[in-house]
């Protein structure tokens, strides 16, 4: 488990405001953990999650880019996820209940993979935490057209994930990775209770019912919906084994055959936003 000087050293952030409370790192530009006011926790982070140089960390919102996973088709990545969420960002504005940080192309040149991308290529995160938390990703390209795959991997914690379902997706195309990756639709609401790795095709909002609560994730700027969870059967560093109970992922980006292009001299911008209707 993260020690309070593991945290320290990640660049631990902490966000105290009459409508949020928060927290996050400059390591990877991570969001950690959002609560509304007089609301519980909403985000999950792992009793075990890992915050050191190298780490993934399994909880929060993770940034991907720009790559998603094992990235398109055609493209051949030397890791999962990308780039962007193995070093520390730079914290760039902060004040009450918001922070921003960028990311130079440079600062990420030493990690197999980055030297496929424009060498100018920046990435900016703005986190705001209120009675929603909205987090943007802009990534900016000044000279040359590229092809980006991204993603806010959202960790959502749950009393019990079996007894959750997720509303929102019937009617879009999806395939997923935990069994044979055919092409499928959703037809209904969907329940969890072994591996899924689910890539849909959608763009509108999804909610997860948790017992008497219900979370709203919408994106702008987005294409997919992916949903995890790792299930009785998988392990990772980081993530207790029990764990899997107590999570989903529900995250938002443009991924695979809905990567983006972004233009030369242009940027994209990616935002989510998280509200709790208790």
């Amino acid at each position: 488990m993260a020690t309070e000087e593991d945290l320290r050293r990640a660049g631990l952030r902490i966000i105290t405001d009459d409508d949020a409370t928060g927290s996050a790192l400059d390591y990877g530009a991570t969001v950690l953990s959002w609560a509304p006011r007089g609301g519980e926790e909403v985000l999950f982070l792992s009793r075990d999650a890992l915050v050191g140089v190298g780490d993934e960390i399994h909880g929060g919102v993770p940034v991907c880019s720009p790559w998603f996973g094992s990235g398109r088709a055609e493209v051949t990545v030397p890791h999962g996820h990308g780039l962007v969420r193995w070093v520390p960002w730079r914290l760039t504005d902060q004040g009450p209940g918001h922070l921003a940080w960028e990311l130079t192309q440079q600062e990420v040149i030493h990690l197999p993979g980055a030297d496929r991308y424009p060498s100018d290529l920046l990435h900016r995160l703005e986190a705001r935490f209120g009675e929603s938390l909205e987090i943007t990703l802009t990534v900016t390209s000044p000279t040359s057209a590229v092809i980006l795959d991204q993603a806010l991997h959202t960790y959502l914690r749950v009393d019990d994930v079996t007894q959750c379902r997720i509303e929102g997706l019937a009617g879009a195309p999806f395939r997923d990775f935990a069994t044979d990756a055919t092409l499928a639709v959703e037809h209904e609401p969907l329940r969890l209770g072994a591996h899924v790795d689910r890539v849909y095709r959608h763009d509108g909002p999804v909610t997860l019912a948790d017992g008497g609560r219900r979370v709203r994730i919408s994106q702008e700027g987005g294409a997919s919906v992916v949903v995890w969870n790792p299930g009785p059967e998988l392990r990772f560093p980081g993530l207790a084994p029990d764990e899997w109970r107590s999570m989903v992922c529900i995250e938002v980006g443009n991924v695979q055959d809905r990567a983006v292009t972004v233009p030369a001299g242009g940027s994209h911008t990616l935002r989510l936003r998280i509200t709790v209707d208790d």
